[in-house]
């Protein structure tokens, strides 16, 4: 008997992804914490996309299915939780919980669940939360840049981790993990320190590469709500040292945003296309819109419901 080990590799990859699917179905008509974002009082949008959103779970369309290389590098993203809970579960005396383990719930004024599954969240001897761990992989130079380099954390990412440390009422950590070296493009070497920890330098003192690490930000709140954020500080710190920078969003904005997404069909309202912003409130240099395959659709149609719907069900 002959084995073809590619095949069974890529027979397993859909096979994940079809159990996958059987789940999403089984979720319709729930919100998710992974589709996170935050709406302003005036209406505004950050972080995830409320039409994407609205499409996913109300609609049961995935505006953009993966590609075959995509569900490979999605096997790291879950790599990655693994790797981490191996490690925390040799040094923590608590309980670990992850996903199932210690879902959220909760629903908007309309009566519509908004669910989500936490990474990790460590938890005393009793099994009560004390820290929660959302994960991310970084997997290029470009988000090493923007997540390490300039300190700054994603929209999205900021807004999920604020939702469930909202929702448990615990402090939360958004962890950057970079697993490999990121060779460096000559044009972009301008764009680094050299006197950086987590950069290689050549025999001539330029950038070479960027060495694996992980970034790790502390996320809260002040005592307005304001979502706060800072490189999580080092064991014996001093506050004065370690500033938190203060975000542009709410725990009222994330919840705005899910009362506004929740009743999308009955108000017959696509709202306002999400802003490319930056925690901060500075702009951006891109747009998730750039690269949304549901752009065109809002080019068109964005001015009627009736009309974006129906290509939106059209083009799925």
């Amino acid at each position: 008997m002959t084995y073809n080990l590619k095949q069974m590799w890529h027979d397993g990859l859909h096979h994940d992804r079809e159990q996958h699917a059987e789940l999403e179905a089984g979720k319709l008509g729930n919100l998710r914490a992974g589709d996170s974002g935050a709406m302003s009082k005036h209406g505004d949008v950050v972080g995830g996309c409320h039409r994407r959103a609205y499409v996913r779970t109300q609609l049961g369309i995935e505006v953009d299915p993966p590609t075959e290389d995509r569900l490979i590098m999605f096997e790291v993203g879950k790599a990655n939780e693994t790797i981490w809970m191996d490690k925390l579960k040799r040094v923590w005396k608590g309980v670990i919980k992850q996903e199932e383990e210690i879902p959220i719930a909760w629903s908007t004024t309309s009566g519509t669940r908004v669910t989500g599954r936490p990474d990790i969240v460590l938890c005393d001897e009793q099994g009560k939360p004390v820290l929660g761990i959302e994960h991310k992989a970084v997997c290029s130079v470009w988000t090493a840049r923007e997540v390490t380099f300039e300190v700054t954390p994603k929209m999205k990412h900021l807004v999920q981790s604020a939702h469930y440390a909202w929702q448990l009422r615990i402090p939360y950590r958004l962890v950057y993990t970079q697993y490999v070296d990121y060779a460096m493009p000559d044009f972009a070497k301008k764009f680094f320190p050299r006197d950086h920890e987590s950069v290689a330098l050549n025999d001539k003192g330029e950038v070479k590469s960027i060495k694996p690490h992980e970034t790790i930000y502390e996320i809260d709140f002040d005592s307005q709500g304001q979502v706060v954020y800072r490189i999580e500080p080092p064991v014996g710190y001093k506050n004065a040292d370690h500033p938190f920078t203060s975000s542009l969003i709410n725990v009222a904005d994330v919840e705005r945003y899910y009362e506004f997404v929740a009743t999308m069909g009955i108000n017959r309202a696509l709202g306002p296309r999400p802003l490319a912003m930056k925690p901060t409130g500075k702009k951006a240099p891109y747009s998730d819109c750039d690269y949304c395959p549901l752009q065109e659709i809002c080019d068109k149609y964005e001015h009627s419901w009736e009309r974006w719907i129906e290509n939106v069900k059209a083009n799925r």
